[in-house]
């Protein structure tokens, strides 16, 4: 018997897939779906812990809602997980077979094919967003394609469904809302939808936003009050001093007031002889930018470690010139999390589309294809190049068009436009021999 498959710890068993692929869509657009109440205006850290726990109780809408508007309003927040999301959605892919055989290579072969007809970059963005809600879930159209003269069963859509048209069970399972359910929600169909889902606990808690929500609030009252605080000392204040003869010349004090208002509004105003004006700077020694400023920049190096897992990946403007062997081990830091990421996308795309795909055209007995990302480390075209050279020496077969690709060097055009360089060395006797 072939199940649903499941990418999340639960204790709850899947379904089992059936035999044909679902027809139709659950995921229509609702009314609900052109607008939000904005939770995250007016933030308090009590509203905080309103809409957490609602979330906990299974309604997790306005915790998606809250994340999102506390990721728009933050430009380094927002950074942070464009970056960790694009590490991975943006790179080369490429459908492979599970294991030997010409089964295994026919059912990659058409799967690929079929794919490469849809927006996966999108569908990868949109699953890769479980870092930022707790899951991303896409729902499969399957159709009937012809493929090299064959009929497929395959995905021929995959529609991105927000994370806040879900509700969460009582056994932590995603359920649908819809116009017909638009409380409880509908159960989704085995075989229908591709999920990707954080794992370590409670599906409505284990968002990295939840974490990154408490301090884009510290931050965003910190610029609040720094902004409060520029306009009360970052302008020289305006003095206007006249001679009041004894409490009777209010004539002297309207046209004082009157000077003061007009260079606060428009910069400059006509001053009489018997007026003078001086402009007070502002006290230095009450300077916030070490208050305000230093625990701004402490939210930042923080939401850097929540996300990236380090500091350095993004900026060092605040770590008073690290060192390029500091750099090193952060960049190592982030690194594990590219990996982590596109290894949870290519097994939640392994057991939640390649198992169904095989099941849809009776080939339940061949291993399933895998899903490659072409994730690597930055390297220079050289280091590229001294790589490439090394495992060429060593008998192994490379990609022309990937390292054309990667080294940014086109085909010529024609005879004309073909650079041939010389011939290599042939290797001293001794070497070169295995």
């Amino acid at each position: 018997m072939v199940v649903a498959p499941g990418t999340h710890l639960s204790l709850v068993r899947p379904e089992p897939l059936p035999l044909e692929a679902p027809a139709g869509r659950t995921a229509r657009v609702l009314p609900s779906d052109r607008y939000t109440d904005h939770p995250g205006h007016g933030l308090t850290p009590q509203k905080i812990l309103q809409i957490f726990r609602l979330a906990e109780c299974g309604f997790p809408s306005l915790q998606c809602d809250l994340i999102d508007d506390t990721v728009e309003n933050d430009a380094h927040y927002r950074n942070l997980y464009e970056q960790r999301e694009q590490a991975v959605a943006g790179k080369p892919w490429i459908i492979q077979a599970g294991a030997p055989g010409a089964r295994e290579a026919e059912a990659a072969f058409a799967l690929d094919r079929a794919l490469r007809r849809l927006t996966m970059v999108e569908t990868y963005q949109h699953q890769l967003s479980f870092n930022r809600y707790g899951w991303g879930a896409s729902e499969i159209d399957w159709d009937v394609v012809a493929l090299d003269g064959r009929r497929w069963v395959a995905p021929v859509w995959f529609a991105t469904v927000p994370a806040r048209r879900f509700r969460i069970d009582d056994q932590d399972q995603l359920r649908l809302l819809t116009k017909e359910e638009p409380v409880d929600g509908v159960a989704l169909a085995p075989g229908k939808w591709w999920i990707t889902k954080r794992t370590g606990g409670k599906l409505a808690r284990v968002a990295l936003s939840r974490t990154g929500t408490w301090l884009s609030l510290f931050k965003r009252n910190t610029t609040g009050d720094w902004y409060i605080y520029a306009q009360k000392f970052g302008l020289p204040l305006t003095l206007a001093f006249y001679d009041d003869n004894g409490g009777t010349d209010e004539t002297s004090k309207t046209v004082a007031k009157k000077i003061v208002e007009d260079i606060s509004e428009d910069g400059g105003a006509v001053v009489p002889k018997s007026i003078e004006v001086k402009f007070e700077s502002a006290d230095r020694n009450g300077d916030a930018t070490g208050t305000h400023g230093g625990l701004i920049s402490f939210c930042n190096r923080e939401l850097s470690k929540l996300i990236n897992g380090s500091t350095l990946s993004n900026d060092n403007g605040d770590s008073g010139g690290a060192s390029y062997a500091l750099g090193d081990v952060h960049d190592a830091v982030r690194w594990e999390q590219v990996l982590y990421d596109a290894e949870r996308l290519q097994e939640s795309f392994r057991v939640n589309v390649a198992v169904p795909f095989l099941r849809f055209n009776g080939m339940d007995d061949v291993a399933p294809p895998v899903l490659r990302v072409q994730v690597v480390r930055d390297l220079t075209p050289r280091q590229r190049a001294d790589i490439a050279e090394i495992m060429i020496r060593n008998g192994l077969e490379l990609s022309k068009s990937q390292l054309r690709q990667e080294l940014g060097f086109r085909e010529p055009i024609d005879e004309t436009d073909r650079l041939i360089g010389s011939a290599p060395p042939a290797p001293a006797a001794g070497q070169g021999a295995a």
